[in-house]
């Protein structure tokens, strides 16, 4: 059975990545882990050889922003190499720099990075539209939450925890506060800057007792605005490869949506827990909070494409009846 070269590229990239996060685990010898990054990086040169000498004709956004500077047979090893050189670079930069050998969200972020450029040129070359937008989704969530948000923890210094509660403070927690008492649910919000846990805290009452609610990272909205940016922006590049005015004032709509969203479901989750208890409200939190955020989000996408089409002017392809063909014979 002969085997594709793009699956023992994949097989490789897998290889290096099992020995990377075994190592973060502490679940392997050093013996073992050496023994795996060796045969990875050799399975990879050796595919290498015959993708570089392949005819590829993609002619997507990536290729043809890097073939102004190089080949298509050097762009077609630059990438692999560079995917590569990311997750050994991050990991590098985790184990001896930051001597830290937990798993956390930007370890996943930055290795699906690396992947997806491992394995760009695998696949029909039809894909090149759906490859461009993971690179680049990938890509900006990377750049989002592995280089901007590390650069703001670093530069902020011991005022990382303040900036950030107060920005939680009056971006959500008072948003969030001051609709629930329009409807009708009594509920006060708190600041703790101590740094004993988390600093914002959201107070209501609950059949004559006060329940006290803590607004983490995840639920403050952080993450998702970072998360539609990335998309957003990934998907402007390929489906439009511009960056206009309107196009960044579809950004900015986007981000007002998915900040409301968020509020709406911080509300939507509090009233729940104030009528049915501390159970409903997990219920609502974990399972109807998503679908509420999904249902927004999907909602300005279908109405922000359809104008953006409108502006940028993107042509629609004249469907031609196949009936119209060739005359039939008889």
């Amino acid at each position: 059975m002969k085997v594709q070269r793009e699956w023992l590229l994949l097989t490789g990239a897998l290889l290096v990545m099992a020995a990377l996060y075994n190592h973060y685990l502490g679940h392997s010898v050093y013996l073992v882990e050496i023994i795996f990054v060796v045969a990875g990086a050799l399975l990879a040169l050796f595919s290498l050889r015959t993708l570089v000498r392949k005819d590829r004709v993609e002619e997507g956004l990536l290729v043809s922003l890097l073939t102004r500077f190089m080949t298509k047979q050097q762009c077609a090893a630059l990438l692999p190499i560079l995917g590569f050189a990311i997750i050994f670079a991050w990991s590098a930069w985790k184990l001896f720099v930051l001597n830290a050998t937990d798993l956390i969200m930007e370890d996943f972020i930055v290795t699906l990075f690396g992947l997806s450029l491992i394995l760009y040129y695998a696949g029909p070359s039809q894909l090149t539209m759906p490859k461009d937008f993971v690179v680049l989704y990938l890509m900006f969530t990377t750049i989002t939450f592995a280089v901007i948000w590390k650069l703001y923890t670093i530069l902020t210094g011991e005022s990382y925890y303040r900036i950030t509660a107060y920005s939680e403070y009056y971006f959500i927690t008072t948003p969030v506060v001051a609709l629930v008492n329009f409807f009708g649910v009594g509920a006060r919000a708190e600041l703790d800057l101590t740094g004993g846990g988390l600093s914002n805290t959201i107070i209501y009452e609950y059949h004559g007792s006060m329940t006290y609610l803590g607004i983490g990272s995840g639920c403050s909205g952080l993450y998702s605005a970072g998360l539609f940016f990335s998309a957003f922006l990934a998907f402007v590049l390929v489906r439009y490869r511009n960056v206009d005015r309107y196009i960044l004032a579809a950004l900015a709509v986007g981000f007002f949506v998915t900040w409301l969203s968020n509020i709406l479901r911080m509300v939507i989750t509090i009233i729940v827990g104030s009528k049915y208890g501390y159970p409903a409200l997990v219920v609502v939190h974990s399972y109807i909070g998503i679908i509420i955020f999904v249902a927004f989000i999907t909602l300005f996408w279908f109405l922000i494409v359809k104008w953006l089409d409108r502006v940028e002017k993107v042509p629609i392809e004249p469907q031609t009846p196949q009936n119209e063909t060739s005359p039939q014979q008889i």
